[in-house]
């Protein structure tokens, strides 16, 4: 976990022992947003707190992907006990970005070299929601 070292000094391993007063926190990855993928999320969040730590880490380094597994993580995210800190690894895309503002607040980090990518809404369709506006506004008059 070197990344961690270079994050932010609240992030370094030795700080998050001590904190989750446990020898080894669990810390979770995230690089999918699928159903496998929530399964295991659930799974690990669920882990982490049995294990009594402070604060749960979880890394985000994602394309993005299928938005109802985001909406069950963050779910799990809003019904933990544990403060949940998010952290960007190496890129964050689409539903990576919501789940990483779902993160305590305060406990949201971004590594130094990290991309960040928003797009726009889409509607289920090929179009973004701005194209569809113009396609509709197109077929009024």
């Amino acid at each position: 976990m070197k990344l961690l070292y270079e994050i932010d000094p609240k992030l370094e391993y030795q700080s998050l022992t001590k904190q989750c007063f446990i020898p080894h926190p669990k810390i979770i990855t995230v690089h999918d947003f699928n159903e496998e993928a929530y399964v295991k999320f659930s799974k690990d969040v669920s882990d982490a707190h049995s294990t009594g730590q402070g604060i749960i880490p979880v890394i985000i380094d994602s394309f993005g992907g299928e938005v109802y597994s985001l909406m069950g993580m963050l779910d799990v995210i809003k019904n933990s006990d544990i403060p949940i800190a998010t952290i960007i690894q190496t890129k964050v895309m689409s539903c990576g970005i919501a789940l990483f503002s779902a993160g305590t607040e305060g406990l949201r980090f971004m590594a130094p070299y990290s991309t960040l990518m928003m797009h726009e809404v889409s509607g289920g369709t090929i179009d973004k929601i701005s194209e569809m506006e113009v396609r509709i506004r197109s077929h009024e008059s």
